[in-house]
């Protein structure tokens, strides 16, 4: 014997992983409608304040054109979307001071408190969940979500672009 499993039991662990992150996947999906409804957004504008976040925690703040790209909408419904989050305070757009023609998006401060005293709550159950488990285990598990989220992305890119195509 290897020590490399049986294709039987990979396949059972693979379906394990799968079944887990779906799962995972629809109960983070009811949670955040939960937020969303909470505050009067919709699933579109939630998804935008994710993405526009989520650039500004990373130091690359977007553009409203990769927002669309990101969210797969057109130019005119991204930017009824950011209109309508930054009439009702939740992002504002940003000229860059270096080309004034490159404006990005940013979320504004009462936003980004309004989501931490929510999501607070989860990140701390998460914590606890798993507080008994190795570090070497959760950066393995880390791995395998990024990775399956990569599948994710390039199925998803694949879709788009099938339907591009049958247009």
């Amino acid at each position: 014997m290897t020590g490399q499993p049986e294709p039987s039991d990979r396949a059972a662990a693979l379906d394990e992983v799968t079944s887990a992150l779906r799962a995972s996947t629809v109960e983070s999906d009811v949670l955040v409608d939960v937020f969303a409804r909470a505050h009067g957004l919709g699933r579109s504008d939630l998804n935008a304040v994710m993405w526009i976040a989520t650039g500004a925690q990373a130091g690359r703040p977007l553009t409203a054109g990769e927002l669309a790209a990101r969210l797969g909408l057109g130019a005119p419904a991204t930017s009824s979307l950011i209109d309508r989050l930054e009439a009702a305070g939740h992002v504002e757009r940003v000229r860059n001071s270096a080309d004034r023609r490159r404006v990005t998006l940013a979320m504004r401060e009462p936003a980004l408190r309004m989501a931490r005293d929510f999501f607070r709550p989860l990140a701390s159950r998460m914590e606890q969940a798993v507080h008994d488990l190795p570090v070497s285990d959760l950066l393995i598990a880390a791995e395998v979500i990024r990775r399956m989220t990569d599948a994710i992305v390039d199925a998803r890119e694949a879709a788009q672009r099938s339907r591009a195509t049958d247009s």
